[in-house]
């Protein structure tokens, strides 16, 4: 531990509605996580020497990997791996025990010091999870276990590429707004041709596709509507919806649709509400992630 900064792969993966939960149930699903998140690795072929640290953020986790690992492999056999271990989790389960995942790829300098890792890569991949798009569109999003996001800087390494085993149309681009963050992001569902939840929005002046904005999650296909920012413009048709509707309780992972929880973040830490209000609270509420 010298405290330089080395460049690594960062995942971070946190828990949908984890703040719902009762205490033994909190604890339950996060075995259930490092156990599917490490059989995942394991079929990926990401071994032991190529994680250099799991660190856990109470509701998820995030790891930092060697830059060896192979970033295509870490966005498609890896990402479909921990697909497959939450269908096997949820076909065992129920609305109370469902494991859901917002999973985030970036990449960065990272440093360790005596009391954990620091840099503004993490801090960009921590604040990326918690992106309000990407809690609508995994809410809305019944028929998978995980919703995606990758950086611009991810995106521009790999999925602009358009591998056959990664077409690059199954993301969608739309901002990312966070504190001091103002850049990009691209959003996949497994399963989706493209994220549900989301309506079109103003193009971006650079001339690429349309982003979406986030609306929530129903029981009715997506139309398109107008955007409520000011400087948006009259939407434009877009793909036809899914045959089956992105939202309520639908598909294999139904059972995680749930109304406005509380977010925790590990120990006694709260952002938004305590767990008194949040259940107060719930009635007549939108879905939250």
């Amino acid at each position: 531990m010298d405290g330089k900064p080395r460049y690594y792969l960062i995942v971070v993966i946190d828990i949908e509605r984890f703040g719902r939960r009762t205490d033994p149930m909190q604890q339950w699903l996060r075995e259930q996580l490092y156990a599917v998140v490490g059989k995942a690795l394991d079929q990926a072929g990401i071994g032991t020497g190529d994680i250099v640290a799991t660190s856990d953020r109470g509701d998820g986790c995030f790891l930092l990997l060697q830059p060896s690992v192979s970033k295509l492999d870490l966005t498609t056999r890896f990402l479909d791996a921990l697909q497959t271990g939450l269908r096997g989790h949820a076909q065992r389960g129920n609305e109370e025990t469902a494991l859901r995942l917002r999973v985030v790829l970036h990449a960065g300098e990272v440093a360790q010091d005596k009391h954990g890792w620091v840099g503004e890569a993490l801090n960009t991949a921590c604040r990326l999870v918690d992106l309000e798009v990407l809690r609508t569109t995994l809410a809305a999003a019944s028929r998978s276990g995980l919703a995606l996001a990758v950086s611009a800087d991810w995106h521009a390494a790999v999925v602009r590429h358009d591998y056959p085993e990664l077409p690059a149309s199954g993301f969608r681009e739309l901002p990312f707004v966070a504190k001091e963050i103002t850049s990009r992001t691209w959003l996949r569902v497994p399963g989706y041709d493209e994220p549900p939840g989301l309506d079109r929005a103003t193009p971006p002046a650079s001339g690429r596709p349309a982003p979406h904005a986030p609306r929530p999650a129903t029981d009715t296909p997506a139309t398109d509507t107008p955007a409520a920012d000011s400087q948006a413009v009259a939407a434009t048709p877009g793909p036809s919806a899914p045959s089956t509707p992105t939202g309520g309780h639908h598909g294999p992972f139904a059972g995680a649709v749930f109304h406005n929880p509380g977010r925790v973040y590990g120990g006694n830490h709260y952002e938004g509400v305590t767990p008194d209000e949040a259940h107060a609270d719930t009635a007549g509420k939108g879905d939250d992630a």
